[in-house]
């Protein structure tokens, strides 16, 4: 039984109140239409804090008062509570132990609320204690979980083992309606609806001989979230394929697309790639988010303020190449579309050509490669250099003829910015040279190249100094060690220890002596000796700097960042 106690009498005897304080409090609660809990009237007053208050609550009834993170129920014992009541009883169920269920919550003082509840699931209810603010957090989050879960064994089930996909002689209108039967509508919009809430930029659908395996990439990393029966595969892909208006019928070629569906207010983009595989076609699903959201201000892009000095001044440069280098998924696209955010003004026409467009901004015009049409890289630069532009920007430098037209642009007075990959900034003169640019059009076009790594962020919610081992700290070549930090791994970061990330940048300001390197056909290392002359800093350097401040750790700049050099 829940032992019985007057959370006022009791504050008062613990000292945290005063009697004119209660009553004061019991007259705002009678007073106040929304008839707030005594306890949450007098935080709100100020007579007491939430930890006090609830302290005092934990000795009284003898429980444990919980953190966030010791909040971790199985989407068994979250089954035993509709989500509705949770929200209206404020808790989260937690274990079921004999005939206990015990619970979270922040009122263990529902009498009357645990009485229904008890008669509703037939097990006596045993209150733990945590905040307000914890249980909302456990609620959106495990009952997110358990909403999946469910879709999925639905979808298992109507696919089970015995299940056959229909045979060719189909029609299509019976493959139509196979394909929009409710599982596999219900199951889309599940994987879709809990990728973006958890901060993924790619979906992997992967067939295997007996299965399929659903995996996120989060913060960098790859994480398996689900497994389906291998007989859904072809119903799965061909429900995102109609969605992104793809040839259904075409299972041997690879194809590309995209859609867009409505989260809440927001419309989230999506761009879709299939490939075929042994056991059937791959998908791969990148989320490109909201196209008027998510562009970063250049200060906010994590650069040190002698590199965002130096990117503020190459991009307000009249003319000019600026390029944007580094591996795919290395944040190389965000960049260029903060400096253009930065650049756009009523007076400044820009324009880019990009493949695909991955998010749409009013103040640019902004050109879809269609290889199809005739539109690749080259034609439509050279179409757009008849349009009058101040800055152009180009998706990526591919070939020699894209790369000639681009400086071109730049020598006759463009400020042209463009992506292109290579391992690190100095590397990208000769990656030009090797497309087939004569040095001396490189040296008299590019003005600067800034290459770029994401790396993760320690997650500050499970924070913890710590000491790194003979095989991580070979990496550290500094005679003054700082301290070392990483995350223990926390429900707020899927126990990984990380969350979210930031970007290290390199960047080299081309000079005179560069240029007449560049001439020579000077290697990277070299051009990179001559640009610390000039006060260049590479990735390494920066992340050492990140790694000082205790915002990443040690093992992940020597994931990242290349030590062979």
């Amino acid at each position: 039984m829940i032992k019985k106690i007057r959370l006022g009498e009791a504050l008062i005897g613990a000292g945290y109140i005063t009697e004119e304080q209660l009553d004061q409090a019991l007259a705002y609660q009678k007073a106040n239409e929304n008839r707030q809990r005594l306890g949450e009237v007098l935080i709100t007053l100020g007579f007491v804090t939430e930890d006090d208050m609830l302290g005092e609550l934990a000795r009284q009834l003898q429980v444990p008062l919980l953190t966030l993170n010791q909040i971790t129920p199985s989407a068994e014992v979250i089954a035993t509570i509709p989500r509705e009541t949770a929200m209206k009883q404020s808790l989260v169920p937690l274990k079921i132990a004999d005939d206990n269920l015990y619970v979270a919550t922040d009122n263990p003082l529902n009498y009357y609320g645990f009485m229904e509840l008890e008669e509703q699931i037939g097990k006596q209810i045993v209150p733990y204690l945590t905040k307000k603010e914890n249980i909302n957090i456990a609620i959106e989050q495990f009952y997110a979980n358990k909403s999946l879960f469910n879709v999925v064994n639905e979808a298992n089930q109507l696919y089970g083992k015995d299940y056959q996909e229909k045979d060719t002689s189909e029609s299509y209108q019976q493959m139509m309606d196979r394909v929009d039967s409710s599982p596999v509508v219900k199951l889309v919009n599940s994987i879709l609806t809990q990728a973006v809430t958890m901060l993924a930029s790619d979906i992997h659908i992967e067939p295997k001989q007996n299965n399929v395996i659903v995996r996120f990439r989060i913060d960098g990393d790859l994480m398996e979230v689900m497994v389906l029966n291998a007989a859904i595969h072809m119903s799965l892909v061909t429900r995102l394929k109609i969605i992104s208006n793809l040839d259904i019928a075409e299972k041997r070629a690879p194809q590309d697309g995209r859609f867009s569906i409505e989260m809440g207010t927001r419309e989230v983009n999506f761009r879709i790639s299939t490939l075929p595989s042994v056991y059937g076609e791959k998908i791969v699903i990148r989320i490109l988010g909201d196209n008027k959201v998510d562009l970063i201000p250049l200060s906010m892009l994590g650069m040190r303020p002698s590199d965002n000095e130096k990117f503020n001044r190459l991009i307000h440069n009249p003319n000019g190449v600026i390029l944007v280098t580094g591996p795919t998924g290395s944040g190389k696209t965000t960049t260029i579309y903060s400096a253009l955010n930065e650049i756009a003004k009523p007076n400044v026409n820009v324009v880019t050509i990009e493949d695909p467009v991955e998010k749409t901004m009013d103040a640019l015009t902004q050109v879809h490669i269609n290889a199809k049409a005739g539109v690749t890289f080259a034609s439509g630069l050279r179409s757009i250099m008849r349009q009058d532009p101040d800055v152009i920007m180009v998706g990526e430098i591919r070939d020699t003829e894209t790369a000639v037209i681009a400086a071109q642009a730049a020598i006759t007075g463009h400020l042209v910015l463009s992506t292109i990959h290579t391992n690190d900034a100095p590397g990208a003169f000769m990656r030009l040279v090797d497309m087939g640019a004569e040095p001396y059009i490189v040296a008299s076009s590019v003005i600067g190249v800034v290459a770029q790594r994401l790396l993760k962020l320690i997650c500050e919610d499970c924070k913890e100094e710590y000491e790194p081992d003979d095989n991580e700290l070979r990496y550290w070549d500094e005679p003054i060690r700082p301290r070392f930090y990483r995350g223990k791994g926390c429900s707020k970061c899927n126990h990984t220890g990380y969350k979210g990330r930031i970007a290290v940048y390199e960047i080299i300001m081309v000079n005179q002596p560069i240029r007449d390197l560049i001439m020579e056909h000077a290697s990277s290392q070299v051009i990179k000796q001559e640009a610390v002359k000039a006060g260049f800093t590479d990735m390494k350097h920066n992340a050492k700097e990140l790694i000082k401040e205790g915002k990443t750790t040690l093992s992940e700049m020597c994931k990242v960042i290349n030590f062979l050099d």
